[in-house]
């Protein structure tokens, strides 16, 4: 067997969701305002992915205002540490822009004078990103401000009663959890409309096209290695997409 070096470099550029790739305008595009930002929750699950939910948290970090975000984070107990770990070593500057908007600026001031615990990265100063730890965003000011929040939890009802907690009602949320059932069970009792499990930012093209040509509501279908499928639930439909290797090793 060949021996291979593995580099830092390797790292930093993995590559954990093909699906994302080509879709690095949601990224670094044009700044959107606060209101016009599409809501993630990231719930981070006891033994989920640390790697990648940890890469996708620093990218979405580096742009809080792009078009679809991650607005607040939940992990559990046991992972945090690791998590928070990982991610340290991940974080990049944010773009001048961001580090100059005036509502993000007010937040920031707002949190240093409560001293409330936060994760960032003291050496970029002014642009570092910025996690505020056990406060929600009502506490922030109205709406989305550029900062994101984040909440330990120990079990499953804890999680899900801390995302029904929190002031900013998330659109999206991808959860990464080592049990699918669990995963399934936050994803159906949170206030999200698109659940993505060990995946995140999916295009969910093929169920739009599906739904549109059946009129059903309802559908399932695989499609370039995913899972997808509608539900009709009391509380309204709800996407979910999932790698299917996922699913069989679950």
């Amino acid at each position: 067997m060949p021996y291979i070096k593995i580099t830092q470099d390797m790292f930093n550029n993995i590559e954990y969701d093909r699906a994302v790739i080509g879709q690095s305008e949601k990224l670094t595009g044009k700044m959107a305002n606060a209101s016009e930002c599409t809501p993630t929750v990231l719930i981070v699950a006891d033994k989920g992915d640390l790697n990648a939910a940890a890469y996708h948290l620093a990218r979405s970090l580096q742009y809080p205002f792009a078009p679809e975000v991650i607005v607040t984070v939940l992990v559990a107990e046991s992972t945090r540490p690791a998590l928070l770990e990982r991610l340290q070593a991940l974080l990049k500057p944010i773009p001048a822009d961001v580090s100059q908007h005036a509502e993000r600026n007010k937040i920031l001031a707002l949190i240093a004078k409560h001293n409330w615990e936060t994760i960032s990265i003291p050496e970029l100063g002014a642009n570092s990103p910025v996690i505020v730890c056990d406060v929600t965003h009502e506490h922030l000011g109205n709406g989305y401000n550029g900062v994101v929040t984040l909440h330990t939890f120990r079990t499953i009802q804890e999680s899900i009663s801390l995302c029904v907690k929190e002031s900013i009602k998330p659109v999206n949320a991808s959860i990464w959890s080592s049990n699918h059932a669990s995963a399934y069970e936050i994803g159906l009792k949170i206030p999200c409309i698109n659940i993505f499990i060990d995946c995140y930012q999916v295009s969910l093209e093929p169920l739009k096209t599906t739904n549109a040509t059946t009129g059903t509501g309802t559908c399932a279908l695989v499609e370039q290695n995913y899972h997808y499928e509608t539900l009709k639930l009391q509380n309204g439909a709800k996407n979910v997409v999932f790698p299917i290797g996922t699913a069989i090793a679950n």
